[in-house]
């Protein structure tokens, strides 16, 4: 065959590959494809495969249909008490409707963050102005912001599946600002439990008095009542042995006094020979003199 008859069959074979590649185009997984027309859109969500469109009139983008991830930095942020704030937030999103997201950003990936990016700084804005800084690093209400984030960027096709509050800084006179308002919050607390405690201990010690004088007062009066009828009972005990042994009796006494009188060695007694006290003591020679 002569090169004259093959260039024919090499420009049709190239002519039916370039139609075929305009007219059959792939979509991986993970992917949705929105088919144009003249810029009109036709089809909007081209799910994964092998499809068919009109060669060099239909238009075919690709898309993503992963969760995607956006970088939220809106610098210093003042709260309602204008103390000022860096806040870093990480968002996560999807396009949610395929049709809108290429007529509002053209389909393009850096169009739609920066359109996510302002609403998303609006919103932490908003939510930072509104609340005190211990409220703000308290905040855990994260749906809450999503959901005002969403109700601003639905109108770019795109939905906000969740927004993360990576790291809230403060500045260095804020800072310091803090610190010294902890330590006076701590420093009153101490004072506060310091006092109360005080106050407590004086009332249980008061307590503790009353009860220990009314014990006291108690004892003594049940002693005292013991005491007495001891005393009643003993004088009719002395009385009984006395009418019944008169002479024991008398003799006892006297020496429980001798034991009185000559138990201290330094004691000196002078009485005479014929004394009542001496009675029951044997005369001696010493007595005589």
């Amino acid at each position: 065959m002569s090169i004259r008859l093959l260039w024919p069959l090499v420009v049709g074979l190239a002519l039916i590959g370039v139609v075929l590649d305009a007219t059959v185009y792939t979509v991986d997984q993970g992917q949705c494809a929105v088919v144009t027309n003249f810029g009109r859109v036709i089809a909007s969500r081209v799910g994964p495969g092998l499809h068919v469109k009109i060669p060099f009139i239909d238009s075919v983008h690709v898309l993503s249909t992963r969760l995607l991830g956006l970088q939220v930095a809106p610098g210093a942020l003042l709260t309602k008490g204008q103390d000022p704030l860096f806040v870093d937030a990480f968002v996560e999103w999807r396009i949610q409707s395929f049709r809108r997201y290429f007529t509002s950003v053209g389909g393009l990936r850096p169009a739609a963050d920066e359109r996510l990016r302002q609403v998303a700084t609006s919103a932490i804005r908003r939510v930072v102005g509104t609340r005190s800084l211990k409220a703000v690093i308290a905040y855990g209400d994260k749906g809450h912001l999503t959901q005002m984030i969403n109700g601003e960027v639905a109108r770019y096709g795109i939905t906000v599946e969740d927004v993360r509050i990576r790291r809230i800084g403060l500045a260095d006179g804020v800072r310091g600002a803090i610190e010294k308002r902890m330590t006076a919050d701590r420093l009153r607390q101490a004072a506060q439990l310091k006092s109360t405690g005080m106050a407590e201990a004086g009332a249980i010690r008061n307590r503790a008095d009353r009860k220990r004088a009314a014990i006291q007062a108690r004892a003594y009066e049940q002693a005292e009542a013991i005491r007495g009828d001891g005393d009643v009972r003993a004088g009719m005990i002395y009385t009984r042995a006395y009418r019944r042994y008169p002479h024991f009796f008398l003799f006892y006494n006297s020496l429980r006094a001798y034991v009185k009188s000559f138990g201290n060695h330094h004691t000196i007694l002078v009485v005479g020979p014929h004394s009542g006290f001496m009675r029951f003591l044997p005369n001696n020679s010493s007595y005589r003199k």
